[in-house]
């Protein structure tokens, strides 16, 4: 399968970005807490292609910028673990538009988190 985008309402999930316009590179090396190498958003694509484990940049309606990094790794059978990580602290207030509700990177968490699940459940068809 190619890369798909979610839409979960105040929170998006995109997929991993490495490009002109945007770099999820410095984002994700946070979130896994270790350096990642040029490849790593080719790699995404790959296990994708695969159905083995699908990636996501999520982020806040109004922007690109990644919040959380998402992945959810198909089992033998019908079930899959999603893992969601932060970008940094989850108590850092996200910058957005002041008529909306504030929200954190733990929104960004749990509500992305929350849209995956009802993806692979309803897309999918597999129990996370």
């Amino acid at each position: 399968m190619e890369p798909m985008d979610i839409n979960g309402g105040r929170f998006y999930a995109r997929k991993l970005t490495s490009d002109e316009r945007i770099n999820d590179l410095p984002a994700l090396a946070t979130a896994l807490g270790h350096p990642v190498d040029d490849d790593a958003v080719a790699r995404s694509y790959q296990a994708w292609e695969e159905d083995t484990v699908y990636t996501w940049a999520i982020c806040e309606q109004t922007s690109v910028e990644m919040l959380a990094l998402a992945r959810l790794r198909r089992g033998d059978d019908d079930t899959a673990d999603l893992e969601v990580l932060p970008v940094g602290d989850p108590a850092t207030p996200v910058p957005n538009d002041p008529m909306l509700t504030p929200v954190t990177i733990a929104d960004a968490v749990e509500q992305g988190g929350a849209t995956i699940r009802r993806w692979a459940t309803g897309f999918l068809g597999i129990h996370v």
